[in-house]
């Protein structure tokens, strides 16, 4: 007994520590990934162009994204550690590259190469830290996103006042941390696995999801989401026009970032079941007041709408990444594909959007970005409407359902009446003893010898016998003949 609980105490400490140290690997990645967001280390010269980093970043992360979905929805023989280590070394080529082209000269085939490369590890390392979380409670699920995306940004702007040979040991440091991090909460869950099978979620009829699992999550809140990226790209690509410099409209972007972080902890924080659908609505609702109206509130309309649209868009992704996770936990195939849809979609919307403003000439003025309301709002009606249709059929659908089971239970139980009563009245009428009364009723339900026998605890020979009996007092020489003599009776009865 004493070795059985010190190895079910051993088997529990690692699965007690290992929460927490994924959050803070999990910090550790995304502080690694605002740099490439933001093109920390090059946004200061004056030659580099954030749109043509970001033409090849966001791509990157669609096209590696989509390359592990495909592979894992295959079940090609790749172990995770497979998917890690290219990932990684992405990251690794990435920073290198980055950190050269930054103290070097700004070599567009350097810059390209770093860009992709981060894409890649992005890609095929951020699906693996969701679904370390994807164990947990719902709570605890909110709780380590919303403190990645806070302590990760925050990382990142503590890291933009260091040297760059001390700012790339930090975030080698940085990246090293996050891998063990990472390989340690799969290590420890493996004698939880072994040990202890009934600590692990328990199967369930929804553990193989259908096509309406899927529709439910990206119908509505993975096209808004993606929408509403192409709506920020436009308006950050306008808002930076307005800006003395690009560092300015990257700080105004990450106090969205850290204000949509705070918000989500809150939200999901303090509500037992909080509803993604109302966040979504709340939050294309502000957006969309802010488009119409801040510009006759403020001479600084583009920033202030940067700010709106940047902590608009980061809560929705949240949300979305919670949404994803809760809904397909118990399918790690499942959860794989969808969360590296939702990680990238919004980037390459994101994409899409800068590349249509830059195209359009988007610049310092806001006239352009007021006539995007009306597109944001039809779109937005648009889905909206699919939702309420979506919401509203399969309410009704439940309700149907729920009446017509109601009706024929109902129906069920009085043909049951019907039946219990005629064959009192045979039994009356035929002279037939009560235990023969008892197994006339359960012939009349088409009962077989045995159920006869385990219901009434009578053995099969006396169960003949009985049964013989009534067969002699009714006339009978089956049991359908006894079923259509009561069902016969019934009918004529109900009529």
């Amino acid at each position: 007994m004493e070795q059985a609980n010190r190895t079910t105490n051993a088997a529990r400490q690692p699965t007690a520590n290992r929460y927490p140290i994924a959050v803070i690997g999990f910090v550790c990645l995304y502080a690694i990934c605002v740099s490439f967001f933001y093109s920390s280390w090059l946004i200061g010269r004056p030659d580099f162009s954030p749109a043509t980093f970001d033409n090849v970043l966001n791509p990157s992360i669609l096209a590696a994204s989509l390359l592990l979905s495909l592979l894992v929805s295959s079940r090609l023989p790749l172990r995770r550690t497979v998917y890690l280590t290219i990932g990684y070394g992405g990251f690794a080529f990435a920073l290198g590259s980055a950190f050269f082209a930054a103290t070097t000269d700004l070599n567009p085939t350097v810059i390209a190469a770093s860009a992709a490369a981060a894409g890649l590890g992005m890609g095929l390392v951020m699906p693996f830290y969701f679904e370390a979380f994807s164990r947990y409670s719902p709570r605890r699920v909110a709780a380590a996103f919303g403190i990645m995306s806070l302590g990760g940004m925050a990382i990142n702007m503590l890291l933009g006042f260091a040297p760059a040979a001390a700012s790339l040991a930090l975030h080698a440091a940085l990246l090293a941390a996050s891998a063990v991090c990472l390989a340690f909460a799969y290590h420890a869950e493996q004698p939880r696995r072994d040990g202890d099978k009934t600590s692990r979620r328990a199967p369930s009829s929804h553990a193989i999801l259908t096509k309406n699992d899927f529709l439910d999550v990206f119908l509505v809140s993975g096209v808004c989401t993606f929408a509403l990226s192409i709506v920020y790209g436009i308006i950050d690509t306008a808002a930076a026009g307005t800006g003395s410099s690009p560092a300015e409209s990257i700080l105004i972007s990450q106090f969205g970032g850290i204000a949509a972080a705070v918000i989500f902890l809150a939200y999901f924080g303090l509500r037992a079941k909080p509803a993604t659908s109302l966040l979504f609505n709340v939050v294309f609702g502000v957006l969309a007041t802010g488009i119409l109206f801040l510009p006759f509130l403020s001479s600084d309309y583009a920033v202030s709408l940067n700010i709106l649209a940047a902590a608009g868009w980061k809560l929705v992704l949240l949300s979305l990444f919670y949404l994803v996770v809760v809904t397909y936990a118990r399918s790690r195939t499942k959860l794989i594909v969808g969360i590296s849809l939702a990680y990238a979609l919004p980037r390459f919307g994101l994409f899409v959007g800068q590349n249509v403003a830059q195209l359009l000439g988007v610049g310092s003025t806001t006239d352009f970005v007021r006539t995007t309301a009306v597109a944001f709002f039809l779109l937005y009606l648009i889905l909206m409407v699919i939702w309420m249709v979506n919401s509203h059929e399969r309410k009704r659908a439940e309700s149907q359902a729920r009446a017509a089971d109601e009706l024929l239970g109902r129906f069920e139980q009085e043909q049951e009446n019907v039946r219990k009563l005629r064959c009192g009245d045979l039994a009356a009428e035929h002279g037939l003893t009560n235990r023969e009364g008892d197994i006339l009723y359960l012939l009349a339900q088409g009962r077989d010898l045995t159920f006869i026998c385990e219901t009434l605890f009578l053995s099969k020979n006396t169960v003949k016998s009985y049964q013989k009996t009534i067969y002699s007092k009714l006339g009978v020489h089956s049991k359908q003949e006894i079923i259509d003599l009561v069902s016969s009776d019934n009918s004529s009865h109900n009529a």
